[in-house]
């Protein structure tokens, strides 16, 4: 039979517990919700731009390389690129961040999943860039 010690300790560490899952589900929602916002910034930047510079052409593409000085002349196809790049680029910061937590709680076996997901993710994203 149990104290009743024993349950107030046993409720105490479920708490706590609680608390820690409370406080990821705030950090992944955040790393989300920031993602999310700078992505729909810099889309609309690009729209204000666009809607700026009546009868401009703009261009389909914008490589990886070109785009920092595509954003350096205000040129709307930079930000409309860089806003899906960072559009896309959120869920593996997610990830990140999940990994991060797991691995800060030695919770190995859910590090390594993070760990092997995120792998996936990049090697796509390699793998798309170099097509």
């Amino acid at each position: 039979m149990t104290g009743s010690g024993d349950n107030v300790e046993l409720g105490g560490q479920l708490g706590e517990q609680q608390r820690r899952e409370a406080r990821l589900n705030v950090t992944i929602s955040r790393v989300l919700a920031v993602g999310l916002a700078a992505a729909m910034f810099l889309l609309v930047v690009g729209v204000i731009l666009t809607l700026g510079r009546q009868g401009t052409v703009i261009p389909r593409k914008t490589s990886i390389q070109g785009m920092p000085g595509a954003l350096r002349a205000f040129e709307p196809g930079g930000f409309f690129e860089l806003g899906l790049l960072v559009l896309l680029a959120t869920p593996a910061a997610r990830v990140v961040a999940l990994c991060a937590a797991y691995l800060r709680r030695r919770q190995w076996l859910f590090s390594g999943i993070s760990l092997f997901v995120l792998a996936i993710l990049i090697l796509s994203g390699y793998l798309g860039l170099a097509a």
